[in-house]
């Protein structure tokens, strides 16, 4: 053992010692309450008939405190999704039940924040983590209570008349509540006129002799102010981030405020759930200035209020019932934790094998017949580690109809086919072919391209099997939402659930660096590599012989300027905007033919928009050209791709025309532009009628539109041989975390 490995198991020792002593303080602790509580009542306790005791009520009550286990926990992982890009549910529940059970053994009630922070620290997160996430979970909690408290001080003001010290104590509790969040958002409103406030009050109780160091005091209530401020600005920039921590807030708030009238009428209670919740409420608000453990003793005696519709002995059992479920519980759970965390072995999962070819299970929710970019590269991922010797396969749904008859294995899950919807919408789960198939197989790492029905289906076999699982980002799907469905609100639903996805992965890519902004914009705080997509090289024929087919195929005209499209006939392919600017250089006297080739939901509108701006001489649609060889004509038989969709992030035919030696106008700034520098190997034009019509008729009369082509078909396709060479080798560096 070497003198490294020897302080390393020194240091171990050391933090067990550390944790043991820590255990035992914090039960002498608590079995000290415990006993104090139990004296006090005990010579008055009765024995209860199972028959007086309403069970259901009792166990609506443990389950009401582990839905405010949950809200909290969710809260946390959520928090982590958002701020780091990593599903850590382990580390979720970790601060949430260290918080709980810290809160609960220190002055006042809310002392767990510092652990929360050392917790997330030794789980490696990020400083800027440990600060304000901590602090983010303690505001909403706090504000939750207000707006809580507010609702039932408007609704139920003379609750507690016959308690005049419970019901000012509470106005003064909601005071207390209240200062923080109001003084963190004036501080964010007014930080100067905040701060002078602060160090004149600070300095006059210096002078007064209540402070010692006035100075030092106004240095650390400012710092905690300004740690604050920046967390409330964090949630304040993501309305719906804010929303989802209020409503986690909010649910375990009422939680907990409600296990008073369970525990009541389990033991023979009969006042109305409205009347015992407004009691409870004034109680926390009143006992929240006292400066004991979990606000213990003030607690009980003044529960007494709510549970005076008892009497005798089962006034204390359901008062033991109560305590157990809002302040043991977390203390139980809270050294189990502990226990639990010093004594557990960390594990990795498998790494992906250095010394052969990974078998590899690829993932989609879309495959042929469709035909879009993800589908043609997730063929192309399988195709090509087959190749390279890997016993891969790929998981796609159910269509009807279709033999899959290809080098690779295909695995069709189940799925349905609605009206509503031109693909069949996958089941997250594996039929029986599939579940026989992986059961005599061993993959090791699986890579998912959509994050939705089938991707699941990968999480839980890596998680099952105890290997990587990897996520490509292809598709901008807020857009794909708000193009269906216009709804902003769903829209935003489906990019949030695409952010938690993919936060549960264990590496994440995406096409290309504007694609990887795409995510980030979308939420997703996590590590994102780049693997462009590549491209299929056509096979080896006669270009002439080719060229001259295509042209008699289609009637492609041979003495004016060709433009073509290749793709979707979907609207947000901004085929609006081809059409337009074809319109304008038209009525300006350009002659040329443009050519549309793909199909789509949209095609009828699209033909009838065509029709409708007087383009029918002009245009020529050809529906769905499946043999990639005529799709390989059809460029040859170009002068220039015309393809400004701000949709897609790095489509194919650009890859393709760039094959062909074909250049292609793009949108400027948009993602599918991100190879091209403008003039050089291709174009750019901003994606607006007149100036996309100008940058149009100067690319028809540009000598060196050949040469522009030439430069693209030297750097912006890739084969995808290669790209799968890279894939492989990125494979083995994903840095595999302990859980």
């Amino acid at each position: 053992m070497n003198s490294e490995e020897i302080e390393e198991k020194k240091a171990k020792n050391k933090r067990r010692l550390v944790l043991v002593l820590t255990l035992l303080v914090n039960l002498v602790v608590v079995g000290y309450i415990a006993i104090r509580e139990l004296k006090k009542d005990a010579g008055s306790v009765k024995k209860i008939p199972l028959s007086d005791m309403n069970f259901g009520f009792l166990i609506l009550g443990i389950a009401l405190f582990f839905v405010a286990l949950f809200m909290d926990y969710c809260k946390y992982r959520h928090m982590l999704i958002t701020s780091e890009g990593k599903d850590r549910k382990r580390a979720a529940l970790e601060v949430c039940i260290l918080g709980k059970y810290y809160d609960n053994v220190t002055p006042f009630g809310a002392g767990g924040q510092p652990f929360q922070m050392l917790c997330l620290r030794r789980h490696k997160f990020s400083a800027g983590t440990c600060g304000s996430l901590p602090v983010a979970g303690f505001l909403t909690q706090q504000m939750a209570f207000v707006l809580i408290c507010l609702v039932v001080l408007i609704l139920n003001p003379h609750i507690m008349d016959n308690s005049p010290v419970i019901r000012y104590g509470a106005y003064v509790g909601i005071v207390m509540y209240a200062l923080l969040p109001v003084a963190i958002i004036l501080f964010a409103i007014f930080p100067k006129a905040l701060k002078k406030i602060v160090k004149g009050f600070l300095n006059f109780l210096g002078k007064i002799h209540i402070l010692k160091n006035s100075e030092a005091s106004a240095e650390k209530v400012l710092g905690t102010l300004d740690e604050y401020t920046r967390a409330l600005r964090v949630m304040t920039k993501r309305p719906h981030f804010l929303f989802r921590l209020m409503f986690y807030s909010i649910v375990y708030q009422m939680a907990i405020l409600s296990i008073p009238f369970f525990a009541i009428h389990a033991f023979g209670g009969s006042l109305s759930w409205w009347t015992v919740f407004s009691m409870t409420v004034y109680i926390y608000s009143a006992i929240t200035i006292i400066p004991t453990p979990g606000n213990s003793g003030a607690a009980e005696g003044s529960f007494y209020a709510v549970f005076s519709s008892l009497s005798g002995g089962y006034l204390f059992w359901a008062m033991i019932v109560w305590r157990i479920l809002v302040y043991y519980s977390w203390l139980a759970a809270g050294i189990s934790m502990m226990t639990h965390t010093a004594v557990r072995k960390k594990k990795t999962k498998t790494p992906v094998p250095r010394d052969r070819i990974p078998n590899v299970g690829i993932f989609n929710d879309l495959f042929y017949p469709t035909v879009d970019g993800v589908v043609r590269t997730v063929d192309a991922y399988g195709r090509h580690m087959k190749e390279m010797g890997s016993d891969c396969c790929v998981v796609v749904p159910h269509e009807r109809d279709v033999k899959d008859e290809l080098s690779y294995p295909v695995i069709r899950t189940p799925s349905l086919k609605l009206k509503i919807s031109p693909f069949s919408i996958p089941l997250a789960m594996l039929g029986k072919k599939g579940r026989d198939y992986f059961r005599n197989k061993s993959f090791d790492i699986l890579h998912t391209h959509s994050p939705f029905f089938v991707s699941n289906i990968a999480l839980r076999m890596a998680r099952k099997r105890n290997i990587p699982v990897v996520a490509t980002f292809h598709s901008k799907y807020y857009d794909d939402v708000i193009h269906y469905t216009h709804s902003k609100f769903l829209a935003n639903l489906v990019k949030n659930h695409i952010v938690e996805h993919y936060s549960k992965m264990d590496m994440v890519w995406a096409c290309s660096k504007a694609t990887a902004e795409t995510l980030r914009e979308y939420g997703f705080h996590g590590k994102i590599g780049v693997l462009e997509n590549g491209i299929e090289p056509f096979p080896e024929s006669d270009e002439e012989a080719l060229k001259k087919t295509v042209i008699e195929k289609f009637s492609i005209p041979t003495d004016k300027p060709v433009l073509l499209f290749v793709g979707q006939q979907i609207w947000h392919k901004n085929l609006g905007l081809i059409l337009e600017s074809s319109k304008v250089i038209k009525d300006r006297g350009e002659d040329f033919a443009l050519i549309i080739a793909g199909a789509g939901n949209d095609g009828r509108k699209i033909r009838h928009y065509c029709h409708h701006l007087g383009l029918d001489d002009r245009v020529k649609f050809l529906g769905r050209v499946e043999d990639p060889s005529l799709v390989h004509g059809l460029y040859l038989a170009s002068d220039l791709l015309f393809f400004p969709s701000l949709y897609d992030n790095a489509p194919l035919v650009l890859r393709e025309a760039a094959l062909a030696h074909l250049p292609a106008l793009l949108a400027e700034g948009s993602n599918s532009a991100e190879p091209v520098i403008d003039g050089v190997n291709g174009y750019t034009a901003v994606p607006e009628r007149d100036p996309m019509a100008d940058k149009l008729q100067k690319i028809l009369h540009d000598p060196n539109r050949k040469e522009v082509g030439e430069a693209a078909s030297r750097t912006i396709p890739i084969p995808w041989s290669k790209v799968c060479e890279s894939v492989i080798e990125e494979y083995r560096n994903i840095e595999l975390e302990e859980f």
